[in-house]
């Protein structure tokens, strides 16, 4: 039997190399793993954040140090319009290059699809209609991580848009967790701490705001802190929070990486 037969889910990889005269040697185990697809630019910030926290997860959790270690990745860096630091603008425009965005990303072989942003997600059921291949949500896996945890009431720090259309409140309240939001004004702080962070010129006054918002939170008995925004993460400060984080970008490249490399329990 052929390689190719063998490792049927990258035939059309396995295709194109024999067509071109080569000689599969060994197995390379990067055959053995699935490609991920990240759509990214959302912002470029939290997207490079997002690839670094694969990698380094690949080193801690699974031990790879060799290039063929790692899983396959693509990234696609998309330039959205209509969409800034409180979220989306033109939600018409904005969906439709999302569409066109996770179709790159399966034309380009891609065996599913993470989102390196969560307010995007409104769409998400509009996305995956339009491929065939699975798009695993980063709002939905934060949420099942929440659940896991067995918190009954979590503060949320997320954009506006995302507060807005209950992205994450109401997927937590089906599962009966509570959300305690930020206040009028503490999510315009969020939102200037969001567009600190796409710029690259967040600072010292940044982490001191999220502080203090984190700490209200807490202080109004929330068990946790669900980090619903992908650029907030990187205005974290360095030492420890008083209660646990549910990073949405953490919980989700856990996930990626263990269905990328069969490692899902």
């Amino acid at each position: 039997m052929s390689i190719c037969k063998i490792f049927s889910p990258h035939l059309h990889k396995c295709s194109k190399a024999a067509s071109s005269g080569a000689v599969f040697i060994g197995l390379n185990a990067t055959f053995m793993k699935k490609t991920i697809g990240i759509l990214g630019g959302m912002g470029p910030e939290a997207s490079a954040y997002f690839y670094n926290l694969l990698i380094r997860l690949s080193h801690t959790k699974y031990g790879a140090v060799q290039d063929n270690e790692f899983p396959p990745i693509i990234i696609y860096n998309l330039p959205l319009e209509g969409f800034d630091e409180r979220g989306i603008v033109d939600a018409e425009g904005v969906k439709a290059q999302l569409v066109e965005g996770v179709q790159t990303l399966a034309r380009a072989g891609a065996d599913f699809v993470v989102i390196a942003c969560n307010t995007v997600h409104i769409f998400q059921g509009e996305m995956q209609a339009a491929i065939a291949i699975p798009i695993v949500g980063i709002v939905d896996e934060t949420v099942a991580a929440a659940k896991a945890a067995g918190y009954r009431r979590v503060g949320l720090l997320t954009s506006a848009s995302s507060a807005k259309y209950g992205l994450y409140a109401n997927k937590l309240a089906k599962e009966g967790i509570e959300t305690l939001a930020t206040t009028a004004g503490e999510q315009k702080i969020l939102d200037e701490i969001i567009l600190q962070v796409m710029a690259g010129t967040n600072g010292a006054a940044d982490t001191e705001n999220i502080e203090k918002i984190g700490a209200r939170l807490v202080a109004a008995g929330a068990e946790a802190l669900v980090l619903g925004c992908t650029e907030l993460p990187l205005a974290l400060p360095k030492g420890p929070f008083p209660v646990p984080l549910l990073n949405s970008n953490q919980v989700i490249v856990d996930k990626a990486l263990a269905l990328a490399l069969g490692k899902e329990e």
